[in-house]
């Protein structure tokens, strides 16, 4: 197929069809592997590319924290494909991906059945309980705008609950507040959370709450916090939590959360009536059904260029690739900085194959990471260089919103996290669609954690 594709525009004619892409998922890796493949081949108008996501927005996932605790507009960090895409080659069709067929090389969603020469699998991950969901009673994730807003609102209830409780050990769970896992978006929200509560909730409540009263844990099943930072950071981060008041459960196994308490192993219960899950992820079911290698992860083992090391013309970036840094041995973390870098390269490859061109390797050194604290500090870790404090929360800021990928939503997002330095938070409820907004509500729940 590549062959008719080259073959016809050097002879300056239309091929019999077009030669398609679908590049599914429009987060991180999918949406930065179609803007690529739109510049590298935007001579190229017989080549089709299409993203596919059941959502009509890119969600900018390392501010998402901010949003579930009123420091961001959630549409701030939720931008239109089809507004990115306005002015390049691609089309976005919203739907969700049901199956795909590799053998005959289509992928159906709600709306059709689309066939493919090229197939990028980029569909994200979701929240791993680890076998734990039964056991996990009402418990919040953060992966989405819908869970921010929850998170958001049911922070203020809990206040609001608490304002007029006069049962000391029901006013007591109101006021805890639980976040499970010492990675960064675990840290990251304990330190919003902590934040949000003392620095904006207690103004609007401080006459019946006392700041004694507002308790937040971060609990880590290992023995130290942000594995992915040096260590001398990691211990940093450690002792900038325990100063502003969260307390850090370390080696620290939950063993469940039901009725409002929380179960350590090895530990005293702990009645709380907000438990977040951030204790880590796994790759999209649908990409676990595909026959194609996985590592014991669930991620699909590829080619040094990217490809599957399964079956040619099929693409694999971000979290559902199983890359081995050539540096390392070991695979690439799935972060974001990871997956815009690979996108990057697999466009490139994608477009090589097309028009007969050497593949690119990829190969990169992880250039370190950010992670804010709350109360305007953060850690930065970039090679030998590292940065704490409010000039590290500057530069996180500065970096992140660099990022996003409309330019009003950039100083949107400046000027609105940098009012905070000075002014108050938002502290008003976020309304969301009655089923989801039912389901936040209920607090017998149905045993098993929300997502």
């Amino acid at each position: 197929m590549s062959a008719s594709v080259s073959d016809s525009t050097a002879r300056g004619t239309e091929p019999v069809r077009p030669y398609r892409i679908l590049v599914l998922g429009a987060g991180f890796g999918g949406l930065y592997t179609a803007v690529y493949l739109a510049r590298y081949l935007r001579n190229h108008p017989n080549v089709w590319i299409t993203v596919i996501d059941r959502r009509n927005y890119f969600l900018f996932t390392p501010m998402l924290h901010s949003t579930a605790t009123g420091a961001l507009e959630p549409r701030y960090i939720a931008h239109s494909v089809r507004k990115i895409f306005r002015k390049t080659r691609i089309h976005a069709h919203i739907g969700e991906v049901l199956g795909i067929d590799l053998e005959n090389r289509s992928v159906s969603t709600v709306h059709r059945t689309m066939q493919f020469d090229e197939l990028v699998l980029s569909l994200g991950s979701e929240t791993n309980f680890y076998g734990m969901e039964a056991r996990l009673e009402n418990a919040f994730t953060l992966k989405s705008l819908k869970d921010a807003a929850a998170i958001n609102n049911h922070l203020i209830r809990m206040f609001e609950k608490a304002y007029w409780e006069e049962d000391p050990q029901v006013r007591s769970a109101a006021l805890t507040f639980v976040v499970v896992g010492g990675g960064p978006t675990g840290v990251e929200l304990a330190g919003e959370i902590h934040e949000y509560a003392n620095r904006e909730l207690l103004r609007d409540f401080g006459r019946r709450i006392r700041k004694e009263e507002i308790r937040v844990i971060l609990v880590e099943a290992t023995r130290r916090i942000l594995p992915s930072l040096p260590e001398n950071l990691s211990d940093e981060a450690l002792e900038r939590l325990k100063k502003i008041g969260i307390e850090v459960f370390l080696e620290a196994r939950l063993s469940g959360y039901r009725n409002h308490v929380m179960e350590i192993e090895g530990r005293l219960p702990v009645r709380t009536e907000t438990l977040v899950w951030a204790a880590g992820v796994r790759t999209s079911p649908l990409i676990s059904s595909l026959p194609l290698a996985r590592d014991p992860q669930g991620r699909i083992k590829v080619k040094g260029t990217l490809e599957s090391l399964s079956m040619d013309h099929v693409w694999v970036v971000g979290d559902n690739a199983s890359c081995l840094n050539p540096y390392e041995g070991k695979p690439y973390p799935p972060t974001a900085q990871t997956a815009v870098r690979q996108a990057k390269v697999a466009a490139y490859n994608i477009a090589a194959r097309i028009l007969r061109k050497p593949e690119k390797i990829f190969s990169h050194h992880h250039i370190g990471g950010f992670v804010s604290i709350g109360n305007n500090y953060a850690l930065l870790s970039a090679k030998q260089f590292t940065l704490s404090g409010i000039l590290g929360w500057f530069l996180w800021n500065l970096v992140y919103i660099h990022k996003l990928p409309i330019i009003r939503y950039r100083l949107f997002s400046t000027f609105g996290l940098f009012l905070k330095v000075f002014f108050e938070r938002a502290t008003t409820e976020i309304d969301l669609c009655p089923e989801y907004e039912e389901s936040s509500r209920n607090a017998a729940g149905s045993g098993s954690a929300r997502e």
